[in-house]
């Protein structure tokens, strides 16, 4: 006996084809062993000498249980198979000994058991399973198929071999375990090195999931449970694999970007398709197979119908059933493959935003943006532009699979209905040409609609940043108009566009009724019988032919508008960025730490700003930069850091610069942080750099320290605070160069003392060793400069120390003498100051006084030069010691700087600080006349005042001449809450989306039209059913005529020729005016969908601006403006562009799955039976699905409202961003933000492949239920009503599955609506206008009464003002005075009513000014802020935004404001334009415009709150005049930070804690020596008498 047996070895039976035994058990059977052999010794080796054992078998029997399922399954059904096979061996030896059997045995068993023992080794090593085990199992599961099929075919008797039950049945049970084994090892592969199933990281739950999960999405399973059970939060979102964040797709981006730079015509869309397009392209795969299995439901329903008609018996059963199994996988592999194509190109989609916002927010840190592009057009590209992209990505590989579909569809309809397919074929191809030439419509309008889309979010912004200066001038109706003039003609292009696009989709969607009334009416005119059999699956190959012919036209519609936002991404990428070598970072001469070598620099191409400049500072030197208004003093700066294009010369910088800018850039975080700039704490340092920038008593009274929570824009803090937190970031910064841009006029002269003396003076300051670069208006600095440095028209004219400038004469002597005449102003207007105060002083301290006096008298009678004198008036000239300083708002709208209640010895500390005498060059190395005891002695009489304050005041308030009566001083009650924090957390609605967010919607269509839209969904629905179910009565009426098998024509007899041809144009008939019935209601409802999007479109946009704009102030102060931005851009396109067309699909899919259960309960109530439990089914998935989607779209749009808040608060401190060289931390910022905010829509979007997978699996059961029917009542059964009923079991699958998916699109879309209808409910301020009507002439006096004055800001915040009693008589001027947090601005905040008062009143003229709306009081008085706001628009816009003045009336204002030539040297003049912020103009010139405002407004009620702190001496003496002249008859209140600017006030007003202190004339009040404004006084008599000392000296 050989080794085959009796036969010989060969290869093929001869009888079968198959291959004989004897190969296939000892050559194809032990391939798998071959394959171990080799590949499994290699695993063995490497795992024996390259990894150590981690577990012994008995710590892996002991931890089992804890393993995750797939291994322990895997481990199992190894042991199992290895037993089983031993089993199948003694079988097989018991029943044969031929030497191949036995041969085959033995392998088996041995190739089993080493591929358990390979197993073993490997979680012995802790190795995950390896790819040669998992090849294994598959091999051996093909190889085990073949010997199955031949055991198989032996048992049913078809071949020439025997095998028995006990044989079959134990190789099947060892097929079903290798079957387990090989599904495991390719849908359940887990690449993890653990093989715990513990909490693992959720990133490892798809980056790690196995096939099965990521077919099936079921990786996603752990945040649904926790989306069911409850609201999501931001923590319970998966954190973004590496692949998918941020900076990985920027580096792509950039790498691609980079090259395509180096082409002479840089292409954005090839750079992405670079860095992205491989992912994309392999999506393609995905997508033919899925194109190609469409085709597979109409071609099995011809089998279908043609099985149905052969009622003969020709056709088995077992076909029917095969026919209902096909049904069945079909849709399942397609649905399984669409969306991983889906999911694949949402994820390019989501790479594509992430890489253009990012390359969109690092463009902006390194380009200029006073070229025009405005902060407006930026977020837009963020937002919009970026998220066409994004929309556009699913959907573009329709481009090529529509025409493919539509391709396979007319060969399939040719081969059913011949010829009469290319009538169909040419209404096709006529309407291409008219559908290119509406989207050649369409695309310019679209460019039209981006630009205003930016001018509106611009206009918006501007708005939102200057909403202050807009209330206080009473501007909201004049901008609320020009915001809805934008909107309006952004809302005409977008009807147009809709329009455009709704006859271009009707033209589409009608298409299948064209062609198939085309196509059936040439077929019938032909003389052809149409039959079941060709009927339905041709009118399921026209139901296919719609979704590409749908999608055509909405995919060459996002092109366009993506093509748009190509255009506009690349032309700002394109953009030139600022020259990084403009800058050169090397000086070769030694100890030079800036040069610059005849430059001429400018902001604008062919602008120059600065000439000719040639400047060298060296190291250690401190130099202030002086010059009028627009001189170019900030331009200097600017140039240092980069700012500026060099068009000639050097600009050379020898080390680090630290900028601190004139306007304080304050981040959204704590003080702490603001300081630290994300440097290391060095808590030795910090509290130095906190000391020196006089920080500590601010620090004190902020409620949580310098952990206390800085709002946007610093909004808690005053402008003297925000300025000293940016000096202080720039100290602690520790740079080799410090450049200050005039930051010291923000701040109190005694603290600006204080700052230079610890900060700036050679002597005593943290810098004295740092290079020193001052801008400033403040003259009184100079002399302790080393050189300075005067600006003239944008050129160097004088440059030297103070004596050789003042020696010299020209410049900056006039600029000197301008000061000295201010001073003696000062001192004509109010000569019985001193002799007041002089009389009234007694003691020791009075003869110090005399003894000043007299020495000053000697000096000049020394010096009879004029420039001396002009020297010593300079020097001696001292600002007022006045308390902190306070922009409007200093005390303002959170209130969380207010103090609570403090110990008399705080208060005695604090109040020290205030008035403590700063010397500025003080110190023991500096000499002076005076000792320490005599200095000591001059600061005594101020300090023992103070001493006594908190004993004696309401005695000196009781006593004094101002009528003032305190009342006993009581604090409100107030709620407790984190007064650390100013910005309040931006809310989300939890749970189901209310109905009455529907409603508001139907309500902005109006009711009526909502109700003839649905009513047109509803009767389109109607017709569509009808047209379908005569065409099943066409058919049927055939009888069994028609030809199943196939050609589709059928012989007519002559003698029924006629009489059948009639019968057909009858069909036709009623079926073509069914078909017409149902373009015209398509037609109908989709043109009253445009119109009433548009319609709600626009109100919801109109509400929601004005309730935001008629907010309070405190809405502003705890709302970052990304936030409302966030609003206007984003979820307002969500309601312009996605809703209606959301609503639209929803409605129609509606109306189709509940048509299409009306006909298949009417033919087949036994189908319903079926639909009951996937109904069910299909409902808990959806709901169970959409608690999860509503709130990760809830977070997806909070999530994105930092991106935009921190992108608009970088634009504002680029210059210090890029100045501190700090431009990667925030590009690392920016990228954390947009990986937060990509996560949530990363689960989104997966969700909804989770959702449609799940939901098509169902559709498939429900239609191989309507096939199963047919199969099983083919005698009971119409082949017409077997194909009406499958058409529409095919229809209902994806009807019901587009119809969950689009409640739940529609109902995140809906969020949008929630989240502006929340905006439209904001309470607001009092009304602009009541019942209550004043006089035109009121005030004509101008007389104040306030009566007992409380003001809070907010319920549950400490009052701010108490107990407020004064009266201002007419034409008074009023000067307020007080230490930060005192109340000052809130005086003038309650005066304009920003804050309503708690209790008591404010009078103007007799009128309580609550009775009054707020446009007739705030019109009626006129305010000077200290922060100039400008608004993108003309001059003129700016001084007259409601056109009420004529050209001279504004001519003349801008002379009395000193602008007169500048304006006039601008182009266009009153006409021209005014940049983004006033950023064309310098931040003096803008507060000249501010003061031209209230000039031009010619009010009686005048309020200047520090008006002219960034205009230079000249400029300031000239606008003082101004204001005392052209406000003579007006009543002033003018916020007070230097005693010199209210000098000449009638009445002196001093606020602490928001008490009213003192109230009286300055003379009145200068002979009581206790009062608080004496002791001012004194200590700034006292400064003056040291500076002149210093100066004798």
């Amino acid at each position: 006996m050989g080794f085959c047996g009796d036969e010989p070895f060969t290869v093929w039976h001869n009888d079968s084809g198959d291959f004989s035994k004897c190969f296939e058990d000892s050559v194809v059977m032990t391939l798998p062993a071959i394959y171990l052999l080799i590949f499994g010794m290699k695993r063995l080796y490497y795992l024996e000498n390259k990894k150590p054992d981690l577990f012994t078998l008995k710590q892996l029997s002991q931890d089992f249980q804890t393993w995750r399922k797939t291994l322990q399954l895997e481990v199992i059904v190894s042991i199992l198979l290895v037993a089983w096979k031993i089993l199948f061996f003694i079988v097989i030896v018991s029943i044969y000994n031929k030497p191949f059997e036995i041969l085959y045995s033995v392998v088996t068993v041995v190739q089993w058991t080493v591929s358990l023992g390979l197993v073993y080794l490997e979680m012995k090593k802790g190795q995950s399973r390896s790819w040669e085990i998992r090849l294994y199992w598959v091999f051996a599961f093909f190889v085990a198929t073949v010997k199955l099929r031949t055991l198989t075919l032996a048992i049913a008797g078809k071949s020439i071999y025997n095998v028995g039950f006990l044989e079959y049945f134990s190789y099947f049970v060892g097929y079903c375990l290798i079957l387990i084994l090989s599904i495991t090892s390719v849908l359940f592969f887990d690449n993890l090195e653990s093989y715990q199933n513990l909490e693992e990281n959720e990133i490892s739950k798809e980056v790690n999931a196995n096939l099965f999960s990521r077919l099936t999405f079921w990786w996603i399973n752990s945040v649904l449970v926790k989306g069911h059970k409850k609201a999501l939060e931001i923590s319970d979102v998966p954190t973004l694999g590496e692949i998918d964040q941020s900076i990985l797709l920027s580096e792509k981006f950039e790498k691609a970007w980079e090259e395509q730079l180096k082409k002479p015509n840089p292409s954005l869309p090839w750079a992405l398709a670079k860095a992205f397009g491989p992912h994309f392209y392999i999506a393609a795969l995905f997508k033919i197979i899925q194109d190609l299995l469409i085709f597979v439901g109409p071609t099995l329903l011809k089998r279908v119908l043609g099985f149905v008609e052969s009622r003969d018996g020709s056709q088995d059963t077992y076909d029917g059933l095969i026919y209902a199994l096909l049904y069945f996988l079909a849709p399942v592999v397609q649905s399984l493959l669409l969306h991983q194509y889906f999911h694949r190109c949402y994820r390019v989609g989501m790479w594509l935003r992430s890489a253009v916002v990012t390359a969109v927010y690092k463009k902006a840190l390194k380009t200029s943006l006073r070229e025009g592009t405005t902060i407006g057009e930026i977020v837009n590209l963020m937002s919009v532009d970026a998220q066409k992209f994004m929309d556009l990505c699913p959907y573009l590989h329709m481009i090529w699979s529509a025409p493919l579909q539509l391709a396979i569809s007319l060969v399939l309809l040719y081969r059913i209905l011949n010829a009469s397919v290319f009538a169909g074929l040419g209404i096709m191809l006529v309407m291409i040409p008219i559908n290119l030439a509406i989207s050649n419509l369409a695309k310019k309008r679209q460019t039209i609609s981006m630009k205003l889309k930016d001018r509106r979010t611009k206009a918006v912004n501007e708005v939102l940043n200057g909403i202050k200066v807009i209330k206080l001038y009473s501007w909201e109706q004049s901008f609320m108009d020009h915001v809805n003039e934008i909107r309006n003609k952004e809302l005409d292009v977008m009807k147009a566009i809709k329009y455009i696009q709704g006859f271009s989709l009707l033209l589409w969607s009608m298409s299948p009724v064209f062609v198939s009334v085309s196509t059936f009416t040439v077929y019938i005119l032909t003389g052809q019988v149409l039959s079941a059999t060709q009927a339905f699956p041709a009118l399921s190959l026209f139901n296919v032919m719609q979704f590409p012919i749908n999608m055509l036209p909405s995919v060459v519609s996002s092109i366009i508008e993506a093509s748009v936002s190509v255009a506009r991404l690349q032309k700002f990428l394109l953009k030139k960025d600022l020259d990084p070598n403009v800058v050169e970072h090397h000086i070769n001469e030694p100890g030079i730490a800036v040069k610059i070598d005849n430059a001429t620099l400018e902001w604008e191409p062919n602008k120059p700003i600065l000439h000719d400049i040639n400047l060298t500072i060296k190291k250690g030197e401190l130099v202030a930069i002086v010059g009028q208004v627009g001189s170019g003093k900030s331009s200097i700066v600017s140039s240092l850091v980069g700012d500026l294009d060099k068009t000639k010369g050097t600009v050379a910088v020898n080390g680090s610069v630290a900028l601190v800018s004139q306007q304080a850039w304050i981040q959204n975080a704590t003080l702490k942080n603001n300081i630290l700039f994300a440097k290391e704490l060095n808590q030795d340092k910090y509290q130095s750099v906190v000391q020196a920038c006089c920080l500590e008593p601010d620090i004190k009274i902020l409620p949580g320290g310098d952990q206390t929570e800085i709002g946007e824009k610093g909004i808690n803090l005053s402008g003297g605070q925000k300025q000293r937190v940016s000096i202080a970031r720039a100290v602690y910064n520790n740079a080799d160069i410090y450049i200050f841009d005039d930051p010291l006029s923000a701040v109190d002269a005694h603290v600006g003392k204080a700052i230079f003396k610890n900060v700036l003076s050679n002597q005593d300051g943290i810098l004295c060793n740092k290079t020193r670069i001052l801008v400033t208006h403040a003259v009184h600095y100079l002399p302790y400069v080393d050189r300075i440095i005067l600006m003239k028209d944008g050129r160097i004219v004088e440059e030297g120390d103070f004596n050789t400038l003042i020696e010299a004469g020209s410049h900056f002597t006039e600029l000197m003498s301008h000061d000295e005449q201010q001073q003696q102003l000062q001192q004509q207007q109010a000569p019985d100051k001193s002799s007041d105060s002089n009389e009234q002083i007694g003691g020791g301290d009075n003869k110090e006084s005399e003894n000043n006096e007299e020495q000053n008298e000697e000096e000049e009678g020394e010096n009879e030069n004029l420039l001396e004198k002009v020297l010593r008036k300079s020097r001696s000239r001292s600002p007022s010691p006045s308390s902190n300083r306070n922009i409007d708002g200093d005390d303002i709208a959170s209130g969380s700087i207010l103090q609570t209640t403090r110990t008399p010895e705080e208060d005695e500390q604090d109040e020290r600080e205030l008035m403590e005498d700063i010397d500025i060059d003080g110190g023991e190395n500096i000499q002076t006349p005076l000792q320490k005891g005599e200095k000591s002695s001059v600061l005594k009489q101020p300090l023992r005042l103070l001493k006594k304050l908190p004993t004696s005041i309401n005695k000196k308030l009781n006593n004094s001449g101002s009528g003032v009566s305190l009342k006993p001083i009581t604090t409100v009650n107030a709620k407790p809450q984190d007064k650390n924090k100013i910005i309040s957390v931006e809310t989300k609605q939890e749970g189901k989306v209310s109905f009455k967010i529907y409603l508001s919607y139907f309500k902005a269509i109006g009711v009526l039209l909502a109700t003839c839209i649905i009513g047109f969904y509803v009767l389109t629905q109607l017709l569509s059913i009808l047209a379908n179910w005569w065409i099943s009565i066409w058919t049927n009426s055939y009888g069994g005529n028609g030809n199943g098998s196939g050609s589709g024509s059928i012989s007519l007899s002559s003698s029924s020729t006629v009489e059948d041809n009639e019968k057909a144009k009858y069909y036709l008939s009623i079926y073509v005016a069914f078909s017409c019935g149902t373009i015209a209601a398509t037609f109908l409802r989709s043109f009253s969908m445009v119109f009433g999007s548009i319609k709600g479109s626009k109100l919801f946009h109109e509400k929601m601006f004005k309730a935001v704009i008629l907010s309070p102030m405190s809405f502003f102060d705890t709302t970052p403006i990304g936030r409302i931005l966030n609003r206007f851009s984003k979820d307002q396109l969500t309601i312009d562009e996605s809703i209606a067309r959301t609503l639209g699909m929803f409605l129609n899919t509606f109306c189709q799955v509940v048509g299409s259960i009306i006909v298949i309960a009417w033919v087949s109530p036994f189908i319903i039976l079926a639909m009951v439990p996937v109904g069910a089914l299909f409902y808990f998935i959806q709901k169970y699905y959409l608690n999860s989607s509503r709130e990760l779209t809830r977070l997806e749009g909070v999530s994105r409202s930092p991106i935009y808040a921190h992108f608009s608060e970088t634009l504002a401190g680029v210059t210090t961003i890029r100045a501190f060289k700090d431009v990667a931390r925030f590009v690392t910022e920016n990228e954390r933000l947009l990986d937060e905010n990509q996560k949530c829509y990363y689960i989104n979007i997966s969700s909804n492949r989770w959702l449609a997978i799940r939901l098509e699996f169902l559709g498939a059961c429900l239609v191989s239920c309507a096939v199963l029917y047919t199969v099983l009542a083919r005698s009971r059964i119409e082949a017409g009503t077997a194909g009406l009923v499958i058409t529409y079991a095919l229809a209902i699958t994806g009807n019901m599955n587009w119809m969950v998916r689009m409640s739940c699109d529609l109902e995140n879309s809906v969020v949008s609506i929630e989240r502006i209808q929340e905006y439209c409910l904001l309470p607001s301020e009092a009304p602009l206008f009541n019942d209550k009507s004043v006089p035109m002439s009121w005030p004509s006096h101008g007389k104040i009464v306030f009566k007992n004055l409380w003001l809070t800001y907010r319920e549950g915040l400490d009052p701010v003002l108490r107990g407020i009693n004064c009266t201002i008589e007419p034409k008074t001027k009023v000067g307020i005075v007080g230490r930060t947090g005192a109340g000052k601005s809130s005086l003038t905040q309650a005066l304009f009513r920003l804050v309503e008062p708690l209790r008591g009143t404010i009078e103007i003229d007799g009128i309580d000014i609550t009775e009054l709306g707020l446009n007739p009081l705030r019109s009626r008085m006129a305010i000077i802020p200290q922060d100039p706001v400008l608004f993108a628009g003309s001059v003129r816009y700016n001084l007259d935004p409601f056109d009420q003045y004529d050209d001279h009336e504004i001519w003349e204002a801008i002379e009395n404001a000193h602008l007169l030539k500048a304006i006039k040297d601008l182009d266009g003049g009153l006409d021209a334009m005014v940049q983004d912020g006033g950023d064309n103009f310098s931040v003096g010139q803008r507060q000249l415009l501010v003061i031209g405002r209230a000039l031009l407004k010619k009010a009686n009620i005048i309020v200047l709150d520090e008006a002219s702190s960034s205009i230079d001496i000249a400029s300031d003496a000239l606008i003082q005049e101004t204001i005392r002249t052209k406000f003579a008859d007006c009543t002033v209140l003018t916020i007070a930070h230097r005693l010199g600017t209210i000098a000449d006030s009638d009445k002196i007003m001093v606020l602490d804690k928001g008490e009213l202190i003192e109230y009286d004339s300055p003379s009145e009040l200068l002979k009581n020596q206790d009062s608080i404004y004496y002791s001012l006084v004194k200590a700034s008599e006292s400064k003056q008498n040291i500076d002149n000392d210093d100066e004798s000296n």
